[in-house]
């Protein structure tokens, strides 16, 4: 055994998704792929073996060029706060980096989460686990309010912890806001905050 260290080679979402269909493909070896990229073959069927979770992110609009995924400590928080979030672009108000924090910790608080703490650290990971952007609009239509929006069915802040407290695989009970609010920042005719 050599005393020579390999030089880590960290693939990005993109090299993932491109070496699964390459493997898929079935024209060429396992071996000759993982040589080609300059990865150990293990690494390459480590990459085959979460094929679905990397498929997922990458349909999901996780931006291609990550190349480490961490899990969310405060999941439930996560998932309410964009909840919102989604609730609140759909009525076209906008939303500050200083107003998510109050309402994560707001949830938080009502999620029994004693130690969150809503940093400025704890915001820019959820903007990029979540792909939100900051975009200045310019615009009367995104300047004002509906009066007939500020009244709706959409689902109050106790309805959202009540479906992260009782959430199940199968459970899709509670209307949501349509998905382009939350869009890849690649698209240019995003509404943010």
């Amino acid at each position: 055994m050599s005393g020579a260290k390999r030089k880590l080679n960290t693939l990005s979402l993109s090299d993932k998704v491109r070496l699964i269909s390459e493997v898929d493909k079935g024209v060429r070896k396992k071996k000759e792929i993982a040589a080609e990229i300059g990865i150990p073959q293990n690494t390459l069927s480590t990459i085959l073996k979460n094929r679905e979770e990397i498929l997922r992110k990458a349909e999901d609009g996780v931006p291609n060029n990550r190349k480490r995924f961490k899990a969310c400590t405060y999941n439930d928080v996560d998932e309410a706060v964009l909840d919102w979030i989604k609730m609140v672009r759909d009525r076209n108000v906008s939303i500050s980096g200083p107003l998510i924090k109050e309402k994560a910790l707001y949830f938080s608080k009502r999620l029994g989460h004693t130690d969150f703490v809503a940093s400025s650290g704890w915001l820019d990971k959820f903007k990029k686990r979540h792909n939100i952007v900051h975009k200045v609009m310019c615009g009367e239509k995104y300047l004002s309010v509906d009066d007939d929006v500020i009244v709706t069915d959409y689902p109050t802040n106790e309805e959202i912890l009540d479906k992260i407290k009782n959430k199940t695989d199968d459970d899709a009970t509670m209307p949501t806001p349509p998905a382009e609010v939350l869009v890849p920042s690649s698209n240019k005719e995003m509404r943010y905050f």
